[in-house]
């Protein structure tokens, strides 16, 4: 019996590895000639897959941070201060110790995003796998491949590690193992700005179980609310020291251009339906995704999960703008597990095919051609 226990516990040990990074490495094949096929504006897979953003990034990595005024207009602030330091700073570390072997700090930082993406999807696969099972994992990992966007995964941009950080934040609550929370919490915060979303689903598991939990749980979940704060702070400090400019974040993310301001977030949803051409990445994106929200919702992915997913979902249009939002989106990691639970539904799970489908035609025609067309930021 305990032999049989262990060549099971084995079998489900290994699958949990061999599923996930299967998935992965089709993926990284199936876009590498996907990126290579067809037209695109630049000649090197490199340049393409570090291109809008993905420059400021490289840029922080291989210079560290610069300001400047704008050459078209000196009132106006310019360099790469209005991008987060975790994932550079990650791929500047990645760098250093591939440069032993000749290798660039570009290569570094998609390496970056590659090695992250992996550990996520390992990650998210146990978390959702230790609540739902199997079945609903792979799905729930499928869902995510083929989502139209998911290839920025791959880019030169924080969202792997954003998707890392997050489902690592996640899997430890639900284990109950607070002790490193706060870690991950402070590094998420400077990763991306929608990282702050991780402290409502950290709130709610504080508030929730004050009854239940010892001083010593209650004590790290508050740390790791704390450490949200603190890794921000400790950001635009570091700008004060090197720019003489603690809030020089904000005032470079609140120039017009950006269009950033604190709004209702279905104003700009509705007016981006409104108004926007219906081959516009972002009216496609808004329409697909609420769309799958609708379809798929389902009251049995925990509180805490749609707390983070809505939050990741709407933070953009609360900050009066759904520009690039169908790359925002990415890390909501919650959503495709309600599109995976639907195999376990009699009535819904034959939504997948046309969810598989649909994601497929409008990544293919869509993102994947303006982005590397350069033409989606």
């Amino acid at each position: 019996m305990r032999s049989a226990n262990l060549m099971n516990y084995s079998y489900l040990k290994s699958k949990r590895f061999l599923l996930p990074t299967l998935l992965w490495l089709a993926f990284v094949l199936i876009y590498l000639v996907l990126f290579e096929v067809g037209e695109s504006k630049y000649y090197s897979l490199t340049r393409t897959l570090i291109q809008w953003d993905g420059q400021h990034y490289l840029s922080i990595a291989r210079d560290g941070y610069e300001k400047f005024p704008c050459p078209w207009d000196r009132n106006y602030i310019c360099g790469n201060v209005g991008w987060f330091p975790f994932y550079p700073l990650v791929g500047r570390l990645v760098g250093q110790f591939v440069a032993l072997i000749g290798v660039d700090i570009r290569v570094a930082m998609i390496a970056t995003s590659w090695l992250a993406f992996w550990l996520a999807l390992l990650v998210m696969y146990r978390l959702i796998e230790n609540r739902f099972g199997h079945k609903v994992a792979l799905f729930s990992l499928l869902a995510l491949l083929v989502f139209p966007s998911s290839f920025y995964f791959l880019t030169g941009f924080p969202y792997s590690a954003y998707l890392l950080l997050a489902v690592l934040v996640f899997y430890l609550l639900e284990k109950e193992r607070y002790g490193t929370i706060a870690l991950f919490s402070g590094m998420l915060a400077v990763t991306y700005p929608s990282g702050v979303v991780i402290g409502l689903p950290i709130l709610y598991t504080l508030v929730s179980k004050w009854k239940e939990l010892d001083r010593k749980k209650k004590l790290l979940l508050v740390a790791a609310l704390f450490t949200i704060g603190l890794a921000l702070f400790l950001f635009c400090c570091y700008y004060w020291w090197k720019f003489d400019d603690f809030f020089l974040y904000q005032r470079h993310q609140s120039q017009s251009f950006y269009g950033h301001e604190v709004s209702i977030p279905l104003v700009p949803i509705a007016k981006s339906l409104i108004h926007r051409s219906t081959d516009d990445p972002v009216f496609i994106m808004l329409s697909f995704t609420l769309i799958v929200v609708v379809l798929f919702y389902s009251r049995k992915i925990p509180v805490t999960w749609q707390m983070f997913m809505f939050g990741i979902l709407l933070f953009t249009p609360t900050f009066g703008t759904t520009m690039c939002y169908y790359r925002h989106i990415v890390v909501a990691f919650p959503l495709f597990v309600m599109i995976g639970a639907s195999v376990s539904s009699r009535r819904h799970k034959y939504l997948m095919i046309p969810y598989a489908l649909a994601s497929v035609v409008l990544m293919w025609k869509f993102f994947l051609a303006y982005y590397k067309a350069g033409t989606l930021m």
